[in-house]
């Protein structure tokens, strides 16, 4: 597989942006991949567009992207982060891709024992890291786009068995915000022969955005090398 005539479409998760995938897709380009990332509609910090778009415009504003990225190459992967992996299943069922990868994508969501222990660890060493996090969570998530994400997440699950091709699914045992469980689902029910999941000990639900990072970053790009 020649790099620069391998596409990546890295998409970020639910409301997000770019900056929760950048590492791993900035290395991707340094590598030489054609590497596109798209912006998710409403995804702008801005809670009143963030209510007004549907997973239907999430899903088109990654398609979109992979269009563009088509255009260029017949060989493209899909890289979803969070909600990301959700829209890459559904771009996967409508057009021919290379592979898929996922990175803490949620099946089973809000791992409220872990949420608690964060809560308590902030508490505990006087930081404000986890809840400063949730609290923006909170802020950018109106209930008409949870709505949204809820009916995203269960058609996406109706629609595993169709997946076939390679498949890497990247988990954190420590996410907080999707249940581990979530990368067995979806292995069990994808119809790939091959398929791999990956868990790692730390990096939480941004991982990466840790310094686990390096660790996932070259674990994906070891994936993709194997697809030669």
């Amino acid at each position: 597989m020649e790099r620069s005539k391998t596409g990546c479409l890295v998409i970020h998760g639910f409301g997000g942006g770019i900056h929760e995938i950048e590492t791993l897709a900035d290395h991707l380009k340094e590598e030489g991949y054609l590497v596109a990332c798209p912006r998710l509609k409403g995804h702008n910090g801005n809670r009143i567009h963030m209510k007004k778009a549907t997973y239907h415009d999430w899903i088109a504003s990654a398609e979109t992207e992979l269009i563009r990225l088509r255009q260029k190459t017949d060989d493209v992967i899909l890289i979803g982060f969070s909600m990301g992996g959700l829209i890459s299943v559904n771009l996967a069922c409508k057009y021919k891709v290379r592979a898929i990868v996922t990175i803490n994508t949620p099946i089973y969501y809000w791992e409220l024992k872990r949420v608690v222990q964060n809560i308590a660890e902030d508490v505990k060493y006087k930081k404000s890291e986890h809840i400063r996090r949730y609290l923006s969570a909170q802020k950018a998530s109106p209930m008409a786009s949870m709505i949204n994400f809820l009916k995203l997440l269960n058609m996406t699950k109706t629609k595993l068995n169709k997946i076939d091709v390679p498949f890497f699914a990247v988990q954190a045992r420590d996410d907080d915000t999707v249940k581990i469980k979530s990368a067995s689902y979806i292995m069990e029910n994808i119809s790939s022969e091959y398929k791999q999941v990956k868990y790692y000990e730390r990096g939480g639900h941004l991982i990466l955005k840790s310094s686990t990072a390096p660790m996932v970053i070259a674990d994906v790009e070891d994936f993709i090398d194997s697809l030669k």
